[in-house]
């Protein structure tokens, strides 16, 4: 072999075995002259000077020495080469798997921050099994949402003479499921409660679709109709806030519950007013009513059968870490554990460590002031949504005659008005925030309710033409300013009440509802209730800068920190 020309050696590390190249014992390597290669051996890429250098080429001058794997197999006796093991990734690849702390996790030195998808169509589209969650309560709510309609009036001209319990009766039922609820919290799989809910909602839906003008029947419906969602109102929420990732809660909860009721509300105006049958024997407003209910029920019973993810904090607080964590796995899209399946594992950990530390009493101390503000926001919108306001849109004619000498179009833009707000405001809830369109909306509400009630104790001088304007106004920012309460619901109280404090939410919305459907009509009253309403909605909108915090993109555990006490000055 030429002296002069000393080809380079292989790097030393993955054969420590290997022999120095001086020794006899091994067959020469063959190593080709510069310029050509045996035949089946690849080129590598290497610089000319590197074989014109005896040993390893400079660092400056050459690339540094590749992988055992560059090079073509070799064989060095009966030592097979060593195996090659990547280095471990860095720690801010993503955190060590969660280990089982008890109530007290340590604190970890590295905060890691989840980053939301860029783009409105990603986000939905990685969270929406967190939506399918819920999904039957949402078409539950919708159906719901056609019944307040019917009895606060939105109903066939027959059932006008109906008795108060008739009236009431969606609204007691509401009340007695609520009660229920209480009872049952966090003791049945939320699936349950789903599908038994639906259940009856399509049972419901059947009993008014098979009878025609029967009072008795109808009754039952609604009663039925209202259990199912005061059962399933509190739950929902619950779950709905364990199961959405922060920038998604929000948005989330205010299309599930709000929305929803919303677009039932609708829908039960839209084709009651459009409905020109009146014959016994006819297909009328209330069957339809019925059939919609139905299907609502049969498919929120098939969504929650196949699509229903129990909530990964209950699982955790009964000791099943391995379920929560598949719970978290499957509530995103790809169904795969990633660095962010662990890091909401960690953060379940702490809010449930964060609620054992407090008991029974300190946990009602604690969502006390909550409930206060919340049942204020929630008897606010009740009285939006009153038989009153409906009597302001029929002025100056009795309230019996709702269907027969209004125009059509009138109940079209009076609910359009309600309805699109809200469904702009529910997806604009985690970018514009809860508080800023609370008091923009409870705002503009107390404004236009003082213009109302002026109108209403000019009569008969009034303009009723600018009267229809302003209701359309009011339902405009009714529909802004409490769109964020479903989202406050979620996050508000300590795990140990929320359910019991949802619920208790709940029935004091319907009792508002109860209390105003059961007052006789007078236009005095009438003049009052809307001076009565502008005073607390301008009272709510002054109190809500003190009171309101602002909780958008936060954890349970950071907004449930926020609600303590009654002062929250943030935006």
């Amino acid at each position: 072999m030429n002296d002069k020309y000393m080809p380079p050696q292989p790097p030393p590390y993955g054969f420590s075995s290997a022999p120095p190249a001086g020794s006899q014992s091994y067959a020469p390597q063959g190593y080709p002259q510069q310029g050509s290669l045996p035949q089946g051996y690849l080129p590598q890429g290497y610089p000319q000077q590197a074989y014109s250098q005896p040993g390893y080429p400079a660092q400056s001058s050459a690339p540094p020495p590749p992988s055992f794997t560059s090079f073509p197999s070799q064989s060095y006796g009966a030592t097979p080469p060593q195996s090659y093991e990547p280095p471990p990734p860095p720690h801010a690849y993503g955190p060590t798997p969660p280990q089982n702390y008890g109530a007290n996790p340590p604190q970890m030195s590295t905060t890691i921050i989840t980053v939301q998808p860029s783009g409105w169509y990603n986000r939905n589209n990685r969270n929406k099994p967190q939506s399918n969650a819920v999904g039957a309560a949402a078409l539950i709510f919708f159906s719901g949402g056609m019944n307040i309609a019917w009895s606060i009036g939105f109903h066939g001209l027959y059932f006008s003479f109906a008795p108060l319990h008739t009236r009431l009766a969606w609204f007691i039922g509401a009340i007695i499921g609520a009660v229920l609820s209480c009872f049952l919290a966090n003791k049945l799989p939320k699936k349950i409660v789903f599908c038994f809910c639906s259940f009856l909602v399509m049972i419901g839906g059947i009993l008014m679709a098979a009878t025609t003008f029967n009072i008795k029947a109808v009754e039952a419906s609604l009663y039925l109709d209202g259990i199912a969602n005061g059962l399933v109102f509190a739950p929902a929420l619950a779950l709905t806030g364990e199961v959405a990732v922060p920038y998604m809660r929000g948005v989330t909860a205010s299309t599930i519950e709000h929305m929803c009721y919303m677009s039932g509300f609708f829908v039960q105006v839209i084709y009651t007013t459009s409905w020109n049958s009146s014959s016994s024997t006819s297909f009328n407003g209330e069957n339809m009513h019925g059939v919609l209910s139905t299907v609502f029920g049969l498919i929120g019973l098939i969504v929650a059968c196949m699509l229903c993810i129990e909530s990964p904090v209950m699982l955790l607080a009964n000791g099943n870490e391995q379920q929560a964590l598949d719970a978290l796995r499957r509530l995103q899209r790809p169904y795969t554990m990633t660095t962010e399946t662990f890091v909401q594992l960690e953060e379940h950990k702490r809010y449930l460590a964060q609620n054992a530390e407090l008991s029974t009493g300190q946990c009602i101390a604690q969502a006390i002031p909550a409930l206060l503000r919340l049942c204020y926001l929630r008897a606010l919108n009740a009285m939006s949504l009153s038989a009153f306001v409906l009597y302001t849109i029929i002025m100056p004619l009795p309230p019996l005659y709702i269907s027969l000498f209004i125009p059509t179009w009138k109940y079209v833009v009076y609910i359009v008005c309600r309805w699109v707000p809200t469904f702009i405001t529910s997806l604009c809830v985690e970018s514009a925030g809860r508080k800023k369109p609370t008091l923009l909306g409870l705002l503009g509400c107390g404004g236009m309710a003082i213009g109302i009630a002026k109108l209403i104790m000019d009569w008969p001088y009034a303009v009723w033409d600018t009267l229809f304007v302003l209701v359309c106004i009011f339902q405009a920012f009714a529909g802004i300013a409490f769109s964020g309460t479903s989202a406050y619901l979620t996050e508000a109280f300590p795990l140990g009440v929320k359910q019991h404090f949802i619920a208790f939410t709940f029935i004091v919305e319907m009792l508002i509802y109860i209390i105003i459907s059961s007052v006789t009509y007078s236009r005095t009253g009438h003049g009052l209730y809307f001076c009565i309403l502008a005073g607390l909605c301008l009272l709510g909108f002054l109190l809500g800068f003190w009171c309101l915090p602002e909780t958008r993109r936060t954890t349970l555990r950071e907004s449930q920190e926020k609600f303590k006490g009654f002062l929250s000055k943030g935006f």
